[in-house]
């Protein structure tokens, strides 16, 4: 039968209108991806959602559910959902959805199968001749990273989870005067010379010493800054601290420990697990210099973001921030933990390390492990703690569950009564006398005989410091140019000084007996 006129036209009208949906179909992941670029994550879902139920089944399917869970992996609160539909679009071989499923299994610390999944989405993608994605070589880096800190795992305690608005977390950090201030970059009142800053600023007891991060134009890279209060109230000179402190990535959040000896700060540069990770830094309070810096390690740190670490030794806890649960609203949590008297590393099964390491319930953490080992044949990293590592058993190993309850919750309930931010007590000196606790002026003992003990200790200090920088600066001066006079006046002062050290031992001493016996 010859076609008619109308039944030409219909057709044609047809196919325009088939062309037109295939056009749209063909469109719809490159608009949800632009979507998801300007921040627009709903739009993006319920995008994805309405072309994946026009064909659920059809040819093509699985790129709707790889953009799915595209969308609903970066939308705060989404990223477990998007697992499902990773899933249906591997299946349908997609094979950007390994790429995403390995990313996922880094966020539940299952690092090997992130490595296997990794591999997979590349061999896919060199066979049929496509580009890698340009940050695969990072999740790579990171896995391998998180598969060695894995196996170190430390076992903590971790007594309280406080979720906090992600802009002003610092401000919710509960630490004594002791401890320091973590505050507002706006509080320094730095010069507003445009420079890029980070939010967050460490001040010292004494509120002597200031540090933040502030954009380093040698590197390109947001970098530690430090200063000191002078005599007249204003700030010296900032200092910048060493460029390989961050390991090529920006730093962010600084924080000094009450002697001075460990900074603690987040980087996501080299060695980081991905995103930022937290690391400390050992520091010579007298100099200044810094040793290089290592991994705080899991489970402090995640394929996540890590903000701050804080420690108030006065209480016996630290601090830290993390985005580990991508909570909606902008939030992230802070955890308290007890500081280990040293470090263990947790003996379990993987699944049980994946479980006290997620932190979705830190009563986890309040028991032994189930399932032990050992680490006799286990060889020391010099990289990956700041002490010893102990593979003794948990600390509530013998103690009644419903015990550790009460002492647990009742201490979190203490912390969270400390009110920061009030004027900085007096800090003559800082005379540690066990178990996280100092002396830090004379007031702060109880008789005379201590009190006379204490403010001989810091003469003593004051004067050891003073003359061991004169030692340094002549030292100094005799490698320049040698002179018989001035060794000799060197090897006088080497023996003064090492009189004085040996003063401020004994004082210690008397003073340690004198505590003891109260």
């Amino acid at each position: 039968m010859k076609p008619t006129f109308s039944s030409i036209v219909g057709a044609i009208a047809l196919g325009a209108v088939a062309l037109t949906c295939f056009d749209a179909q063909a469109d719809l992941p490159e608009s949800v991806r632009e979507l998801i670029e300007s921040g627009d994550f709903d739009e993006a879902i319920r995008m994805a959602e309405e072309g994946l139920a026009e064909a659920p089944e059809g040819k093509g399917s699985g790129v709707y559910y790889q953009v799915l869970g595209e969308a609903q992996y970066y939308a705060p609160g989404h990223r477990r959902e998007s697992a499902l539909n990773f899933t249906e679009a591997r299946q349908r071989g997609v094979s950007e959805a390994s790429l995403f499923l390995g990313r996922l299994a880094m966020l539940d610390f299952n690092f090997g199968e992130a490595q296997r999944l990794f591999g997979e989405y590349a061999n896919a993608q060199r066979k049929a001749k496509r580009q890698l994605d340009p940050d695969l070589a990072y999740d790579q880096a990171d896995a391998a990273e998180g598969a060695r800190q894995f196996e170190r795992m430390q076992d903590i305690v971790v007594i309280d989870a406080v979720k906090v608005p992600r802009q002003d977390f610092f401000k919710h950090l509960r630490l004594p005067l002791s401890a320091g201030r973590v505050v507002d970059i706006e509080e320094l009142s730095l010069p507003a010379d445009g420079r890029e800053r980070g939010r967050a600023a460490y001040v010292s007891e004494s509120g002597d010493l200031m540090m933040w991060t502030e954009m380093n134009d040698s590197t390109g890279m947001l970098s530690l800054v430090e200063a000191t209060r002078l005599m007249d109230g204003s700030l010296s000179a900032p200092q910048y601290a060493p460029d390989w402190l961050g390991q090529e990535g920006d730093v962010i959040n600084p924080f000094l420990s009450a002697d001075g000896t460990t900074l603690y700060f987040a980087a996501n540069g080299d060695n980081s697990v991905g995103g930022y990770d937290i690391f400390l830094a050992t520091r010579d309070p007298q100099t200044g210099e810094y040793l290089q810096p290592v991994n705080a390690g899991i489970p402090f740190n995640s394929a996540a973001d890590e903000y701050v670490m804080a420690i108030d030794e006065e209480n016996g806890v630290g601090w830290w921030a993390t985005d580990r649960h991508y909570l909606t609203d902008g939030k992230v949590t802070l955890y308290v933990y007890i500081l280990p008297e040293e470090r263990r590393t947790l003996n379990a099964d993987d699944e049980e390390k994946r479980l006290r390491a997620r932190l979705d319930d830190i009563r986890l953490t309040w028991v032994p492990p189930a399932v032990a080992g050992t680490d006799d044949d286990e060889e020391e990293d010099d990289d990956d703690s700041d002490g010893s590592d102990a593979s003794s058993d948990h600390p509530a190993e013998s103690e009644d569950p419903a015990v550790l309850a009460r002492r647990y919750n009742a201490l979190a309930a203490e912390i969270r009564k400390i009110q920061p931010g009030q004027k900085p007590r007096r800090h003559d000196c800082t005379i540690p006398i066990g178990q996280g606790r100092y002396i830090y002026s004379a007031e702060e003992v109880s008789t005379p005989e201590q009190r006379q003990i204490v403010q001989d200790y810091i003469a003593a200090e004051k004067r050891c410091r003073e003359d061991e920088k004169r030692l340094s600066e002549m030292r100094r001066d005799y490698a320049r140019q040698s002179s018989r006079a001035l060794s000799g006046e060197i090897s006088a002062l080497e023996e003064g000084v090492e009189k004085q050290r040996k003063q401020i031992t004994e004082l210690l001493s008397n003073l340690y007996r004198l505590l003891g016996a109260r």
